[in-house]
């Protein structure tokens, strides 16, 4: 976030303890006061990195023989979750935590400005086209379409890239992407299903980013509209888990069908979005205990103690919460229950708040150094495994892949997760090479 050089003097000589009282400080140059404001986080690069290396490696064993059930997705009817469940509200987490991060100026301004809501609809609109294209491509059907499947799912990944390539060069590629992507939609034709009723794109589920897209859109603008206080922010977020409750025993029947077959308010709005707030109320956490270059070591202590305190107590208060509700509507991935949320929001949190200790407190940093690339990189490093396997279907070496970079696929068993580690190590290996040339994508 970037502070002009008034509000960036106001920000650091009028620093507020969590009471609210003004502490004056000594003048201070403009140079020392950036460091206050624009702390880095390593711990959620990191930490995002570590969360799609997980991913990356259970939608490698899928349904691979021979393992344990806790490394399965949990059935829709089982009252309980497995590791794999605890990826995507890892995702929501995360977001949450930088949304702050990203707009926290607004903090410090009378009014949010244009260009801050202009950014946050912008960032959602292509988590959202992303999704559907994404969760419209396994269906499509190459006999009714115009190019052959491995094509239009590598230009698919190829107009992605082009679109949210970050760099100086932006603006050129930019308009190819987006000519390209128009191309794409207007030329689908997918197959029919009991989800997908029309040969042409449909919204069905939206698919993970397309759900990131609606959550990030939601707490974004209650962050906005909050102004970042977080004692609202915690009742917004007892709202939302009612509003799941309410809506799963009928009372938001107001609503029109189109709307809730289309979006799913009670689910999306509510324990979805619950996740991302939960992580927002963490991200904030950071700007109401800014540590500045110029704190001596024992601020700094203070304030990550602090943190440390508010995030185990939080973490915990939210696993007993999940617990405590569980025999409303149990423990479900599949139906995104309060109770789902709240535990599998409470375990992300300890395990951020080790990475965060381990990294920001400890300074030891050298072991994650590997996930970093692509914790930064987290876009590229998700699209990468399919786009490697279209790439090589396209380029007819398919089945030489599966043999010689799969040979424990179908047998499975503890040879067959460790095959599929270190082929999610090789993707890594990929987005950090992609990454020092310059090829990172951010919506």
């Amino acid at each position: 976030m970037t502070l002009n050089t008034a509000q960036t003097i106001r920000a650091v000589s009028d620093r507020r303890e969590p009471s609210g009282s003004a502490q004056p400080l000594a003048p201070i140059t403009v140079l020392q006061a950036v460091p206050a404001i624009r702390e880095r986080l390593t711990c959620l690069d990191a930490y995002r990195g570590f969360v799609i290396l997980i991913m990356t490696w259970v939608n490698f064993i899928g349904e691979m023989p021979g393992i344990p059930d806790w490394l399965k997705h949990a059935p829709a009817t089982q009252d309980g979750f497995t590791f794999p469940d605890l990826v995507f509200p890892g995702f929501l987490f995360i977001v949450g935590i930088a949304i702050p991060l990203a707009i926290g100026k607004i903090r410090d301004t009378s009014v949010a400005s244009l260009p801050v809501i202009g950014h946050i609809c912008g960032r959602a609109f292509g988590l959202l086209l992303a999704g559907v294209m994404l969760v419209n491509a396994p269906r499509y059907d190459a006999d009714i379409s115009l190019l052959p499947r491995a094509l239009y799912c590598v230009l698919l990944y190829v107009s992605m890239i082009l679109l949210w390539k970050q760099g100086t060069e932006k603006k050129s590629y930019f308009w190819i992407g987006a000519a390209l992507m128009a191309f794409l939609m207007v030329t689908f034709r997918g197959k029919t299903d009991v989800e997908f009723h029309s040969v042409y794109l449909e919204t069905s589920w939206w698919g993970i980013l397309g759900m990131i897209g609606w959550t990030y859109l939601c707490c974004s603008l209650v962050y906005v509209a909050t102004r970042g206080s977080s004692t609202a922010l915690m009742g917004v977020l007892g709202f939302m888990i009612a509003v799941y409750m309410g809506g799963h025993e009928g009372m938001l029947d107001f609503i029109p069908d189109w709307i809730e077959d289309t979006i799913g308010i009670g689910t999306m709005f509510g324990s979805v979005s619950a996740n991302v707030l939960a992580g927002t109320l963490i991200g904030n956490l950071f700007l109401e205990t800014r540590i500045s270059a110029t704190d001596d070591p024992a601020t700094q202590r203070a304030i990550h103690r602090r943190r440390l305190k508010f995030m185990f107590f939080f973490a915990a208060g939210l696993v007993l919460a999940g617990v405590l509700l569980r025999p409303y509507h149990h423990i479900s991935k599949i139906g995104a229950t309060e109770s789902f949320t709240l535990v599998c929001g409470g375990i992300n949190l300890f395990a951020f708040s080790i990475f965060y200790f381990l990294m920001d407190v400890m300074q030891w940093r050298t072991w994650a150094a590997f996930l970093v690339p692509a914790g930064i990189n987290a876009l590229f490093a998700y699209i990468l495994p399919d786009l490697w396997r279209q790439v090589l279907d396209m380029l007819g070496l398919g089945d030489m892949w599966w043999r010689f970079g799969w040979p424990f696929l179908q047998s499975g068993g503890p040879i067959g997760l460790i095959n599929a580690a270190v082929v999610a190590m090789f993707m890594f290996s990929l987005v950090a090479l992609a990454s020092r040339k310059g090829l990172r994508l951010k919506f």
